[in-house]
């Protein structure tokens, strides 16, 4: 075996293998077909030139071979766009395929034009084409680094393995034709190369794995107004992730991006967990895509858009905001951002893309704030012995909880009544249902209706006169004290 023949098995066998990693590693389907038929393609020149130069297999017919090298350099070009450009590629670039079309015509005219593999890349038509598919390839590659900063690293590695291809290609046949050198009859030394940095990008911006996936189709829902995108400006993503929960629960296709466990997350939306990698933006982008290219009309919520912006930089992250947002808009879906934990440059630079912006409250202050209405300082107190009871952080506290709270409200209410009897009770009783009213009718609002809304919070003391009025002449006496000892009792007889 001479030294061409070891160099291209050597080869074929790296590129087999690098087809079974990007079969097994890989998440998108499209995406491995047409790494898969790139990479058989080459495997088939490789093996085809070993076998005919060492006498093992009979050499392939001119016009079978001309069409793989053909159908190789189209699809290289097609796989470059496709890693670029994802599952949206036949949407973003549909001239992408047009690639396609010449191959059957020029191996048809292949025998009559006298066109070979082995002189492929001579002053002809077929030359001509090889030429302007590696071209393509190669100069989205570079329009992609200059332009984005998303993909200013993986278009380093396209560019290797385009130029890879350009140098072991028609340089090399050059080469070899000015050295009176037999041709590699279409095989090309540097596929693996190509083929290994084309698997990198690939595996880089794989989508993230998605657990609890809805099987809803998608269709529209009543919980959110008709928009391609919108920020929820909140301290934590609390309304956010409810939205996502209603929307599935009305056979919306969702699903929430996010740092925290899937386990948090109820219903049928579909969950795909942020995993520390400096291409997570990227990655989200894909993950995002991919489901909503699948699932048209569809709804994703990303939790924490400060978690990419940690993991990615700020500029790459709010690139894949943008790119988001378009890809929601041509497959006339939704996508929630939530700002939680945002700096104040992020948020800005958020409110500059002009979306459709919510402001929200956080629960947990609206609820205190109802409590007070009723029980003046003691709203904090009560908060607090709650959240020992059910062991719940105040910052975790989330209108979900309300009707426990009133529950437990209630029974602490119970405890009093063989101490507290006659007009004082009545005020306990009347104070509590109030809030329970109040609490309700909040816990019930969409978010939509509390971004444009009163918050409880916001509202003056002259607000609520009659219950003002009610708590002065009720909590005169040692009533709200005993109130409090009750909510204690009961932590201590939950904790036995």
């Amino acid at each position: 075996m001479n030294l061409s023949s070891a160099a291209i098995l050597a080869g074929v066998a790296m590129d087999a293998w690098l087809l079974a990693l990007v079969a097994i590693r890989g998440r998108r389907v499209w995406l491995q077909a047409t790494y898969a038929a790139c990479s058989l393609a080459y495997i088939a020149l490789g093996a085809s030139f070993v076998g005919a130069n060492e006498g093992v297999l009979s050499p392939l017919r001119d016009d079978v071979a001309l069409g793989i090298v053909l159908v190789a350099h189209a699809l290289t070009a097609i796989l470059v766009l496709g890693l670029l450009h994802g599952e949206t590629l036949p949407r973003q670039r549909p001239w992408a395929f047009l690639l396609l079309i010449p191959v059957p015509l020029l191996a048809f005219l292949a025998p009559i034009e006298g066109w070979t593999a082995a002189a492929a890349y001579e002053g002809n038509a077929v030359g001509g084409f090889l030429v302007i598919c590696l071209g393509i390839a190669l100069g989205e590659t570079i329009y992609a680094g200059y332009s984005s900063r998303l993909l200013a690293g993986p278009s380093v590695w396209l560019t290797l393995g385009v130029v890879a291809l350009i140098v072991a290609g028609p340089v090399y046949a050059y080469e070899l034709e000015f050295l009176r050198e037999p041709s590699l009859a279409g095989a090309n030394l540097a596929s693996p190369i190509a083929l290994a940095c084309f698997a990198l990008v690939a595996l880089q911006a794989d989508p993230f794995p998605i657990s609890s996936r809805s099987s809803t189709a998608g269709t529209k829902s009543r919980v959110l107004p008709e928009q391609d995108a919108i920020v929820f400006e909140e301290v934590r993503p609390n309304y956010a992730l409810r939205t996502a929960d209603e929307a599935s629960a009305a056979g919306r296709s969702t699903l929430i991006v996010g740092r925290n466990s899937a386990s948090k997350f109820a219903g049928g939306a579909g969950f795909a967990a942020v995993l520390p990698s400096r291409h997570a933006a990227l990655r989200a982008l894909t993950t995002a895509s991919e489901f909503l290219t699948a699932s048209p009309g569809g709804l994703v919520v990303v939790e924490d858009v400060a978690d990419l912006s940690t993991l990615s930089e700020w500029p790459a992250t709010a690139e894949a905001v943008v790119r988001l947002r378009h890809v929601a808009r041509r497959t006339h879906s939704t996508v929630i951002f939530s700002t939680s934990r945002l700096t104040n440059g992020e948020r800005q630079a958020v409110r500059d893309l002009r979306l459709t912006w919510w402001a929200l409250p956080d629960p947990p202050r609206e609820i205190e704030a109802i409590l007070a209405q009723s029980f003046g300082d003691g709203a904090a107190r009560l908060l607090a012995s709650f959240g020992r009871a059910r062991g719940i952080r105040r910052e975790d506290l989330t209108t979900d909880q309300v009707p426990a709270l009133l529950d437990f409200l209630t029974r602490a209410l119970a405890e009093l009544s063989g101490v507290v009897a006659g007009t004082a009770a009545h005020g306990l009783r009347t104070q509590l249902d109030a809030a329970a009213n109040s609490l309700q009718s909040f816990a019930a609002l969409t978010a939509e209706e509390v971004a444009r809304g009163e918050w409880p919070s916001r509202a003056s003391p002259e607000d609520h006169p009659e219950l003002l009025v009610t708590a002065a002449e009720y909590w005169k006496g040692k009533e709200m004290e005993e109130l409090f000892t009750a909510a204690d009792e009961l932590i201590l007889e939950e904790e036995k």
